[in-house]
């Protein structure tokens, strides 16, 4: 199947509209949902608020039911602890294997020392998706990465510290956000917001502040007039921005370094600074080192602010076509309630996940799955056994984090300041995630995990495998020793709508092989009978797997 076969059976099996590129049909828009509730509504929902819910966390959500679910979901996880240095490969002078090299110092002289801290932190990163809970914490920490873009930083410090500023209000205040981000080191150095001073303002930031980050670029008024904003109003901003820098702390003989941020005055220009009639001609006076939030706030009186962040989110969870009258019914909605509740961002997300809208029926499995959406939606919602030792626990999560890089998605990779192309790319959005290469990568790193056979090599010993744990998924549900009970079970939790009768005896013609319904039966009682037993469970487990991987390999699994 090519490119364009594979998605036009994507999006045919997804909604009317998807298939017709079309928006969602408002039905009942942002008014709360009362629909049923049972199973198929709550694994929708934390399907899209989650990277994989497992079968247990989807029953729990029916039994709350979605009050309590969307509190669960907007509570924000507690933070969890710095990454720390797994190896001892090569030796870090100023923390010990087992502790944290978050705050201390760094020898960019020393061979591998920089490489192996970038790559503690994004085997963190991974692990903390992982552990992620019925919560949209990391969901959004995500959203935010791709929002307010870093990228290739290589100061392993200075990007744990920015994602330490997200995570301080990932389900809190946008405003609040934007200045911390604004003067965020990582931020700092990627849009050179460092070497904004005086004599030469950068205006790189400025314009992404704009453009990007708070009101988007609207139709071209005129010359320099984007409607938003002016090029009058870039270059003011820039000098209200001039004098944050990231200097590098050297206090010791052997060259090492912290990097940290600062304000300096005399780099700083004290001059008014005037802005466009795009902003009511505001003028800004100088406010030393609180400036730039005299600046923000001038920024968030404009609606534009609220439209643009309520846009993205909606792309995020619920489809990327917004069309006018999604424009009115949707996003003007979600725009008045974030106003009204000075930009905390859980209002909107309260607001959009429990609507009519996001519940209506073209809303499912309307998402292509993004590559990181897509692969923890097998190994944590197929229950992948992590090891206790941080020793092997973190090269596992880094085999993770390497394993998803050719599919397009990566943190601190990302491909521009504009984030990940199908969040914001016209017209395919999501349908970049698949193509040629990406969808073989998918099936064939899907089938590793599956057959247990995703692995890694430590310190250049032989390959540690690990994967799912077939029988304990299948054990999860109500009824396993009952063919078609298991089916209707498994593709009920891992694909977003119902299958065709004749998918579902495809899928149990590879769970039985050449056994029969009651074969199988008496194989599973056998196994359960004795679960210590391995010629049982192998007998189990070599029956799962095809089944498993054949449902990986159905377009509907891509979709969400």
């Amino acid at each position: 199947m090519d490119r364009r076969q594979l998605l036009n059976a994507m999006v045919s099996r997804g909604t009317d509209a998807a298939a017709h590129n079309q928006s969602l049909p408002i039905a009942g828009g942002l008014n709360p949902y009362k629909g049923p509730w049972n199973y198929t509504t709550a694994a929708h929902l934390l399907r899209r608020a989650m990277f994989g819910p497992t079968h247990e966390q989807i029953k729990q959500a029916v039994t709350e039911g979605l009050g309590a679910t969307m509190v669960r979901l907007l509570t924000k996880t507690a933070d969890p602890g710095p990454p720390l240095n797994y190896t001892s490969t090569p030796a870090d002078p100023y923390c010990n294997p087992g502790e944290t090299w978050v705050g201390k110092r760094f020898t960019p002289s020393i061979q591998g020392l920089s490489q192996v801290r970038e790559n503690s932190l994004n085997a963190w990163f991974m692990q903390n998706i992982f552990n992620e809970g019925v919560s949209l914490t990391e969901k959004m920490m995500l959203f935010w990465h791709n929002h307010f873009v870093v990228s290739d930083i290589f100061l392993a410090n200075i990007s744990y510290d920015y994602l330490t500023t997200i995570r301080k209000n990932v389900l809190g205040d946008f405003k609040q956000l934007t200045k911390d981000i604004t003067i965020d080191g990582a931020m700092l150095i990627y849009l050179n917001g460092n070497t904004n001073n005086l004599r030469a303002p950068n205006e790189n930031y400025a314009r992404e502040l704009m453009e990007l980050f708070t009101l988007g670029k609207g139709p071209l008024a005129g010359p320099g007039d984007y409607t938003t904003y002016t090029e009058q109003d870039i270059l003011a901003i820039a000098k209200v921005l001039t004098g944050w820098t990231t200097p590098q702390n050297r206090q010791q003989s052997d060259g090492s370094v912290l990097p940290s941020v600062s304000f300096v005055t005399q780099f700083h220009d004290t001059s008014t600074k005037q802005l466009s009639n795009r902003f009511n001609n505001a003028v800004i006076k100088n406010n030393g080192a609180d400036e730039y939030k005299d600046l923000i706030n001038i920024i968030f009186l404009k609606r534009e602010a609220a439209t643009f962040i309520c846009r993205k989110l909606y792309r995020y969870f619920v489809y990327y076509k917004v069309d006018q009258s999604i424009e009115n019914e949707i996003i003007d909605g979600l725009a008045d309630t974030l106003i009204a509740n000075n930009f905390n961002i859980s209002t909107v997300l309260n607001q959009l996940l429990s609507s009519e809208h996001f519940f209506s029926d073209a809303a499912y499995g309307a998402l292509i799955r993004p590559p990181y959406d897509w692969f923890f939606n097998t190994v944590k919602a197929m229950k992948m056994k992590i090891p206790s030792d941080y020793t092997l626990t973190y090269p596992l999560f880094l085999s993770i984090y390497r394993s998803v890089l050719n599919q397009n998605q990566a943190i601190f990779a990302l491909p521009s300041v504009a984030g990940w192309p199908a969040y914001y790319q016209e017209p395919a959005y999501h349908e970049i995630w698949i193509n040629s290469v990406t969808y073989p990568l998918r099936y064939t790193l899907g089938i590793s995990v599956v057959n247990k056979r995703f692995g890694f090599r430590l310190n250049g010993q032989n390959n540690l495998i690990y994967g799912v744990e077939v029988t304990d998924y299948a054990a999860g549900f109500d009824n396993p020793g009952n063919a078609a009970k298991l089916i209707d079970d498994i593709t009920a939790h891992l694909l977003p709508k119902p299958i065709e009768q004749a998918q579902k005896d495809y899928l149990k013609s590879k769970l039985l092989g050449t056994f029969t319904e009651a074969q199988w039966t008496a194989m599973w009682n056998a196994y359960i009978a004795d679960p210590s037993n391995t010629q049982t469970k192998t007998a189990v487990e070599n029956r799962l797997r095809p089944m498993l991987i054949a449902l990986n390999s159905m377009p509907e699994y891509h979709l969400s």
